[in-house]
């Protein structure tokens, strides 16, 4: 009999312990990182709304739920409102894949799982695809375009859905503490020995949510370093977030520099520049730095950049010249020699001039919609996206927006409360 109450009673107070547990479970809290830029707090889930802040990428948030392309939302500084979805990063632990290049820069979505399926829209390399599903190597899941989620497909070849890596350093070979949150004031969950490899699931300023030996949890940036495609591999010190201009400056005059697809000396170029070339850094770290060339995206290292507008000044190889022949006197008419031009050795990538006319406007700059020449419509079209796909609304010749980014195809514009994107033949300035 004394047997049964004491079980009775150790059953009864599991029972309370986990009934206590639960409200806490429910209530762990869903981390997520800003991308995209400087991100506005919204007071209520619209772009219309005021606003209560602005977060740069990288920042680390709190998200509670989703509704209509917006989480609520709590800053670690305790701040509380909307950001829209389509700048929120949740990492690989949410399902997430990263779209790889593929032609032109984008990716097909497309209605079906094959290629005779129709495209829905294409996605620029760099973005997240949201995964619901595998069907035969065809991956079934959503993008963002604007604040609206859009659903199809994408062959699996062209995402890249596996973590990075790095390793735990320690001057000491001590042990380092995972914890609960991306900051030192979150509780520690467990420790990692100084030389464990780690999964990177999700990258912020300062901090990484980290996977290994049955540990998922946060580590300090100072504390991981390896060979993982991270910003500043192998530095330790993870990355700052930046908006700065730098310049390239090669060590030699006649070098140039890669535009790499991923932060890697192994990885793909996209483009070579010529010192004094002028690149938008947007993420600085110690080894590499993210940047965009005009719109071209992708990273260079960081020890081949100038930040103070100094560089060495860039030269151009020089080529054997050819002797001139000189026509004898004794031949009755003179026949000019034409001297070859010689074939370069070596084809330098240089960035295009700009072409003599108005500068193209600014960011900020107010500009006029106009009806392209030869158009058959009375209204200029805005879309939601900047392939243009999705119309957004229609506005007559005329209306005055703001000028946000301008580009070769489209423009992105501030209009009535909201970006959107217009053909550039569409813009008067």
């Amino acid at each position: 009999m004394v047997n049964i109450m004491k079980k009775n009673f150790v059953r009864v107070l599991a029972l309370c312990l986990l009934l206590a547990l639960l409200p806490a479970l429910a209530s762990a809290d869903r981390f997520a990182v800003v991308k995209g830029g400087r991100l506005n707090l919204r007071q209520y889930p619209s772009t219309t709304s005021y606003s209560l802040g602005k977060y740069d990428t990288g920042t680390w948030i709190i998200a509670g739920s989703e509704s209509d392309g917006w989480y609520s939302v709590r800053t670690l500084g305790g701040k509380t409102g909307y950001m829209s979805a389509a700048y929120l990063d949740f990492g690989q632990y949410n399902g997430g894949a990263t779209v790889k290049y593929a032609n032109g820069g984008y990716v097909n979505l497309r209605s079906g799982p094959s290629t005779d399926a129709s495209v829905i829209m294409r996605v620029t390399s760099g973005s997240t695809f949201y995964m619901q599903g595998n069907y035969s190597g065809w991956c079934y899941g959503y993008v963002y375009s604007g604040s609206q989620q859009v659903y199809g497909y994408m062959y699996e070849t062209f995402l890249g859905s596996g973590a990075s890596t790095s390793v735990v350093t320690t001057r000491n070979g001590g042990k380092v503490n995972v914890r609960s949150g991306p900051g030192s004031s979150y509780s520690s969950i467990g420790t990692l020995a100084s030389g464990t490899q780690v999964n990177i699931l999700l990258k912020g300023n300062g901090w990484y949510m980290i996977s290994a030996n049955g540990l998922e949890g946060f580590m300090s940036t100072q504390y991981l370093s390896g060979t993982g495609s991270t910003i500043g591999t192998n530095t330790g010190s993870g990355q700052t977030t930046t908006s700065m201009t730098a310049w390239v400056n090669n060590p030699k005059a006649t070098q140039v520099l890669n535009l790499r697809e991923t932060p890697s000396q192994s990885a793909r170029s996209i483009g070579q520049y010529r010192n004094g070339t002028k690149v938008k850094v947007v993420s600085k770290g110690s080894t590499w730095c993210e940047v965009y060339v005009g719109t071209r995206h992708g990273y260079m290292m960081t020890r081949y950049l100038s930040f103070d507008g100094s560089y060495v000044q860039p030269s151009y190889p020089t080529y054997p010249s050819y002797p001139v022949y000189t026509q004898p006197p004794y031949f009755a008419t003179y026949v000019p020699t034409v001297t070859p031009t010689p074939t370069p050795l070596v084809q330098l990538i240089t960035p295009k001039p700009q072409q003599s006319g108005p500068a193209a406007p600014k960011a900020g700059d107010t500009v006029t919609l106009a009806i392209a020449a030869g158009g058959s419509s009375n209204l200029i079209t805005v879309y939601h996206d900047p392939s243009m796909t999705q119309a957004k609304a229609s506005y007559a010749h005329g209306k005055q927006v703001m000028m946000l980014q301008y580009g070769t195809n489209s423009c992105m514009i501030y209009v009535d409360g909201g970006v959107a994107y217009v053909s550039t033949w569409n813009v008067n300035y």
